[in-house]
């Protein structure tokens, strides 16, 4: 991983700090907080550490900027910009700022995005795709430190899926271009996002990820389909959210249109055939996890939906 922005960064403003989440062949995260700061990276820090990785810039909390040949950007929380590590540029922060920081390597860049010169000092513009890159970017850092090598790579491939879709405007150039298992972890996490949609469906799914219907239901071919996962993820979110009532309040009415079912008999029957009892028994009893009768199909893929599915 390149040096010379951390270590300027370090040895300026003491109490900044970034940690290192995850390092693989496949792309470095990391996250940082930092006060007010001002970094260049010259010619000296490339020529000396040899950095030449692309990085993609998810600001977390407060604002930035960003400068980078002719171009340059001010960054609020919600931006996500881009830097060329190999040329030389500026950033940092009048007020302080948190960020999650994706490296990957220039020609994975090249090869999946595009030429890093048409991005690096800019920001990304609104586009509907924008919310998932960001959701998928944190939910990647989240998890990172327990996934595998492989299970890294499926997340960066689907990170820089996004990222050519943002900039391109479509997110399936060429026929396999995306693996299978890239294409399940995008789906998974962008199903969690639009749970509470009744209308929500594989439809939907397919034109959200840019995607052929034929090739999103070739994905999920390996288990019940895809109407059955998002089914399914409306069900566990149901149940953790009755389950939270105990504390939290509320009823299991408001708890059923939150996650996007329309007609109680038809949430309650479908409960029911998930869990093993109905949701007027769950809040009876006081049930948790534990109340999940053994032998329930409730994979944890299906919940935690930044860690790819296993085929």
């Amino acid at each position: 991983m390149p040096a010379g922005d951390i270590t300027a960064l370090e040895s300026i403003v003491p109490f900044s700090a970034s940690r290192m989440l995850a390092a693989s062949a496949h792309g470095t995260i990391m996250r940082t907080v930092s006060g007010p700061i001002d970094v260049e990276r010259a010619g000296r820090h490339i020529r000396r550490d040899g950095g030449d990785e692309i990085a993609i810039m998810l600001i977390t909390a407060g604002q930035g900027y960003v400068e980078q040949g002719n171009n340059g950007t001010l960054l609020r929380t919600g931006d996500v910009a881009f830097r060329a590590m190999g040329q030389p540029g500026a950033a940092g922060s009048r007020d302080g700022y948190e960020e999650i920081r994706l490296m990957v390597s220039r020609a994975a860049f090249l090869e999946q995005v595009g030429n890093p010169q048409d991005v690096a000092g800019r920001k990304l513009g609104n586009t509907p795709l924008n919310g998932l890159l960001k959701a998928y970017l944190g939910s990647l850092a989240t998890s990172v430190s327990n996934m595998s090598e492989a299970e890294t790579g499926i997340a960066v491939e689907g990170v820089l899926h996004l990222l050519r879709g943002i900039l391109h405007g479509q997110t399936e150039p060429g026929a396999g271009e995306l693996s299978t298992e890239a294409l399940r972890s995008l789906a998974l996490t962008h199903i969690q996002r639009r749970l509470h949609e009744p209308e929500f469906g594989p439809n939907a799914l397919a034109e959200a990820l840019q995607v052929s219907r034929s090739r999103l239901y070739a994905a999920f071919a390996g288990g019940e389909g895809i109407a059955a996962t998002i089914r399914d993820a409306r069900l566990d979110r149901a149940h953790d959210r009755i389950v939270m009532m105990q504390t939290t309040g509320g009823r299991i009415g408001s708890i059923m249109v939150s996650c996007g079912f329309t007609d109680s008999a038809t949430f309650s029957r479908a409960f029911r055939q998930r869990f093993g009892f109905s949701p007027r028994d769950l809040v009876a009893q006081g049930a948790g996890w534990g109340a999940v009768p053994k032998g329930t199909d409730r994979p944890e893929d299906s919940r935690r939906l930044s860690v790819p599915l296993r085929a």
